[in-house]
């Protein structure tokens, strides 16, 4: 997974490089934020997962999208 790591608020993997989503992000989200919350771009729309908590570091809510990302089972067809 690669991620474009230019922004002080906002970082977002590459589009292509993720399994299960179109891309993850992580954010400082609202004024003054210092932790960095982690989401997806799933179902139209941003989601964040909010049970993920919030990190420190960036690097640490990188590593966190990376697992999910990783675990993730992908049903890719269903025949009948």
């Amino acid at each position: 997974m690669k991620w474009n790591l230019e922004g002080k608020k906002w970082q977002q993997t590459r589009r292509g490089t993720t399994r299960a989503h179109a891309y993850y992000f992580i954010t400082k989200h609202g004024a003054g934020a210092d932790k960095w919350q982690a989401g997806y771009y799933g179902y139209g729309q941003q989601i964040i997962m909010n049970s993920a908590g919030l990190f420190d570091t960036a690097q640490q809510a990188r590593a966190y999208c990376e697992k999910i990302d990783r675990e993730a089972v992908v049903i890719e067809e269903v025949s009948a």
